[in-house]
């Protein structure tokens, strides 16, 4: 899929299936390692890779309680990562 912003800003994004988080109890952390499909992209010289979470997704927005808040961080003593191999040419 992709988008183009204006003149010059564009972006090309791939899909993933929603990620619930069922049977957690509010207010309390919980970790959090979905996996997300392969996928490959060739990135130009000086354009940037970006993730993007959201948290509402309008397919599903019924399944979500009015007012629901989900928080993302990392502890320092455990640091969020995301892998991105790189392939030489």
């Amino acid at each position: 899929m992709s988008t183009t912003w204006g003149r010059s800003a564009s972006a090309d994004w791939s899909a993933m299936p929603p990620y619930t988080f069922h049977g957690q109890t509010p207010g309390r952390p919980f970790p959090v390692d979905p996996e997300l499909c392969s996928t490959a992209h060739d990135v130009p010289a000086g354009h940037r890779l970006a993730l993007v979470i959201d948290t509402v997704d309008p397919l599903y927005v019924e399944h979500n309680p009015t007012g629901a808040q989900l928080t993302f961080f990392s502890p320092s003593t455990d640091p969020g990562r995301l892998p991105v191999p790189l392939r030489e040419k």
